[in-house]
């Protein structure tokens, strides 16, 4: 469902990014060489101290256009008398594709900070130029949590040939260290991982142990579940109360948007795994929903989920739905995202589905995302690419899901007629102009579902949620919540 959209056209994407955020700080007139004898160089983190996946390639350098950056005064002018800056930037698969880092220490290591700190606090806008080109970024303050009470960190957004660029920068004081951490990407990382790797970047300042950590589903190792129905691979990444999400028709792990796994990793604990035939997980010798669903209930007994939210996309909330009929105690609330009912009176469009099972990435994305959603569309593909290469789907899985889809359809699926009997809160959610699923079969699935809330998200279409994270996330942590 996804053309490959490789590492080294992401990075030339968005290493200036990394740059703008190092120069806008100040306390660096360019990017340094680390090549000398600065003993603060072992202090400074490598691609060895971040998750498992990480390169590096060298930064450009920048400039600020003195005019447009007046908001700077009072900032530090010149790089600290023992201090030291990485050349290289580390991006790939975190999440997080570029990262720099700059460590200084003396004596006016605080002053500077607080001098730099307050100077970005009072910039809104920042002009820089870099290879000839001039740029124009908005800066905003980014809240980190009382648990970083001595940090302070800033996002910054530019364009750079229609790709929309986001910045963030943290800046972070202790005893004796001054130190700035930038992330770039197409999109804001999320907090939890801007805290985890400017954590682990002050615990080397300080000389403490650093220990790679998993900052984002696409860092995240894939496991294998020994279930009763035969092995299944997963991943998960966060916190809390677990979330599992089911994919849809032709799918994988590696489907699934980073960004919005990884905002709802910030309050769950998300399980994300391969339905039957794929990848490390078992085939089944039929080929039906209800099976599939089985094997999910296989999969949250094997891991001992006891009873987790579960979150079904396009055939994932056929799946879901499936579930929350054969398995109900095991469901304590059911989100499904642009999926369809089973009662053999849905209307999905043949041309759309024959879009979505073709081998042409542009007319898959033509079916996900509506036409004048370009942005979106590379925004998706950028940040998929940060997984691993998965493998494709076999020709055998891919009837299987085409004969289970069809069943389901034509309300041939015995579970499928069973959808008013889901007796948990349910959320309906899906784009007003989902070419794939007409919202006549939202609005039927919400009347089926006893007490269902059903959501539309104008001009957004079958992958809405990805489209719509910023909006559909906080309603769906806020439906999980009980709310």
């Amino acid at each position: 469902m996804r053309r490959p959209f490789t590492r080294l056209e992401k990075v030339d994407r968005v290493i200036v990014a990394s740059v703008v955020a190092v120069v806008v700080a100040i306390s660096l007139a360019v990017v340094l060489s680390a090549s000398g004898p600065n003993p603060l160089l072992s202090r400074v983190l490598t691609v060895a101290d971040l998750p498992a996946g990480w390169t590096a390639a060298p930064t450009q350098t920048s400039t600020l256009n003195q005019p447009g950056s007046g908001c700077l005064t009072g900032a530090t002018k010149s790089q600290h008398s023992l201090a030291v800056s990485e050349t290289a930037s580390f991006y790939d698969g975190s999440g997080l594709p570029v990262l720099g880092e700059y460590l200084g220490l003396d004596a006016t290591a605080h002053v500077s900070f607080t001098k730099d700190v307050r100077a970005l606090a009072r910039c809104r806008t920042l002009t820089f130029t870099q290879s000839g080109r001039k740029f124009r970024a908005t800066i905003k303050p980014l809240a980190l949590g009382p648990t970083r009470s001595t940090s302070a960190a800033f996002t910054l957004e530019f364009t750079d040939a229609g790709l929309r660029i986001v910045t963030d920068l943290v800046l972070f004081a202790d005893s004796t260290h001054l130190g700035e951490l930038v992330f770039a990407d197409s999109t804001a990382p999320s907090v939890n991982a801007i805290v985890r790797v400017s954590d682990e970047a002050e615990n080397k300042a300080e000389g403490r142990p650093v220990k790679p950590q998993i900052v984002s589903i696409s860092a995240a190792p894939i496991r294998v579940a020994q279930t009763s129905m035969g092995p299944v691979g997963y991943r998960e990444f966060g916190s809390g109360p677990p979330l599992v999400l089911i994919m849809g028709y032709g799918g994988t792990m590696e489907t699934w948007d980073p960004h919005f796994v990884d905002a709802l990793a910030q309050v769950h604990r998300v399980i994300v795994f391969d339905n039957a035939g794929v990848g490390t997980t078992q085939a089944l010798s039929n080929d039906s929903i209800d099976d599939m669903a089985n094997q999910t209930s296989a999969l949250i007994n094997a891991l001992d989920l006891t009873k987790p939210d579960v979150l079904g996309w396009s055939m994932g909330g056929m799946i879901a739905q499936a579930l929350a009929v054969e398995h109900p105690t095991q469901v304590r609330r059911l989100v499904l995202a642009a999926t369809f009912p089973g009662l053999g009176s849905v209307k999905p469009s043949r041309g759309a589905i024959n879009d979505l099972r073709s081998s042409n990435t542009n007319r898959v994305m033509s079916v996900l995302f509506p036409a004048n959603q370009e942005t979106a569309v590379e925004d998706y593909e950028i940040a998929t690419s940060d997984y691993p290469s998965a493998p494709s789907l076999s020709a055998s899985t891919v009837s299987a899901q085409t004969n289970a889809v069809d069943r389901w359809f034509a309300g041939r699926d015995l579970t499928g007629r069973r959808t008013a009997e889901i007796d948990v809160p349910t959320l309906v959610a899906d784009g007003a102009e989902d070419l794939l699923d007409p919202t006549v079969n939202d609005h039927s699935l919400a009347s089926l579902i006893p007490g269902a809330r059903l959501v539309l998200y104008p001009d957004a279409g079958h992958a809405f949620l990805f489209q719509d994270e910023a909006m559909f996330v906080p309603l769906v942590n806020t439906f999980l919540n009980g709310s």
